[in-house]
């Protein structure tokens, strides 16, 4: 099987750069499904529904789009904008990120067979190639790496997380004002970082090549995808108080929880007493922008009207007072786009983008 794989992988090399990712599929068909369903895959004007809206409202010229830079980098065709706007050879060729006051811009190394990945084992290793060797007269062949493309991997950027950083930093608006305000940063005492929870290790080969027991999940866990999965990074703890009780949120991921534009969190609460069911009133966690004191869209704003955002650690308190047996349900959830947003772009019919989809469940029993 694996000499198969390999005859048509070297039948497909020749293809073209706007095929890559298919050459890829060959050695990587796992990674590559889990690409293909994910945001990186359907980053583009055609495929994603809220940056198309948010494009139109904001651009009049519809031919300048500096936007692409980040959504569709490597899409020259309609074909390429639908199937692999951020292509697999694109992410694995960044060497460095160039940092700027507007934006942040990836510098590519420009070598399409010589590609940067993470691998703890091989930290060190540069320009890894393919080779074989064989046992028993010739009867047993083993090969390593890939017959395809050159392996980095001493590029620190690829352990640290900074590779993200060229299109998940900041973006200012002509104010002057940054709309994306993630807010992340890269500290090298950081236990977590963009990959260890966005590209968690889960179970799988990531070639078919050689087997491994696990690979980088590249379906990019997140608000899209295994959402759920990033909930332990949130702790959450229950201070009662005499006439109700706090609800502390501690966040222990390098950015705070919903700080993308038009997002928001949810955070519902509901006690169970005996046989009834209390639902309390759900809090948001949203950031509003603002110009000259009113409420505008972010790529207008030159300032933030409202923040209650999660940064390290946030604090909720309820005016209800518990009492013993009763079960205090969380649930903490967030949608892609406010209803606010939602009316403003007129996306407000689209139930799924403005869902509360859940990212960490937990009760307390008192």
């Amino acid at each position: 099987m694996k000499t198969l794989t390999f005859l048509l992988l070297l039948i497909t090399c020749n293809a073209s750069f706007a095929n890559d990712n298919k050459v890829c599929q060959k050695c990587h068909p796992l990674i590559y499904k889990e690409y293909y369903s994910s945001i990186h895959r359907k980053s583009s004007l055609v495929n994603d529904k809220i940056y198309k809206a948010v494009f139109e409202k904001e651009h009049k010229n519809k031919e300048k789009n500096n936007c692409k830079a980040c959504h569709s980098p490597s899409a020259k065709t309609p074909q390429e904008e639908k199937e692999a706007p951020i292509s697999c050879i694109y992410c694995h060729t960044i060497q460095k990120i160039q940092e700027g006051d507007k934006v942040n811009k990836n510098i590519l190394s420009g070598e399409k067979k010589d590609f940067y990945s993470a691998q703890l084992d091989k930290r060190n290793e540069a320009k890894v190639k393919y080779e074989t060797t064989s046992s028993f007269f010739g009867l047993i062949k083993q090969s390593r790496n890939s017959p395809y493309h050159q392996i980095e991997y001493n590029n620190e950027n690829y352990y640290n997380g900074n590779v993200c950083m060229g299109c998940h930093s900041h973006v200012n608006n002509d104010e002057g004002f940054d709309i994306i305000m993630l807010d992340a940063y890269i500290d090298k005492k950081d236990k977590h970082t963009c990959i260890s929870c966005h590209m968690p290790q889960i179970m799988g080969s990531k070639t078919t090549l050689k087997d491994s027991k696990t690979h980088a999940y590249h379906g990019i866990a997140g608000v899209h995808q295994m959402s759920e999965s990033l909930g332990k990074y949130v702790d959450v703890k229950i201070k009662k108080e005499n006439n109700g009780f706090d609800i502390i949120l501690i966040n222990q991921a390098n950015h705070a929880l919903f700080g993308q534009a038009y997002r928001e969190g949810v955070l519902n609460v509901k006690i169970t007493r005996e046989h009834r069911t209390i639902q309390l009133k759900p809090y948001i966690f949203t950031r509003t922008f603002g110009k000259n004191n009113t409420t505008s869209m972010p790529f207008e704003a030159s300032k933030v009207l409202k923040d209650t955002l999660i940064y390290a650690q946030k604090s909720i308190s309820y005016n209800f007072k518990l009492q013993k047996g009763d079960k205090l349900t969380v649930t903490l959830g967030f949608r892609l786009i406010s209803p606010t947003a939602a009316q403003e772009l007129h996306l407000q019919h689209d139930v799924a983008l403005s869902k509360t989809r859940v990212l960490k469940t937990q009760s307390f029993q008192f």
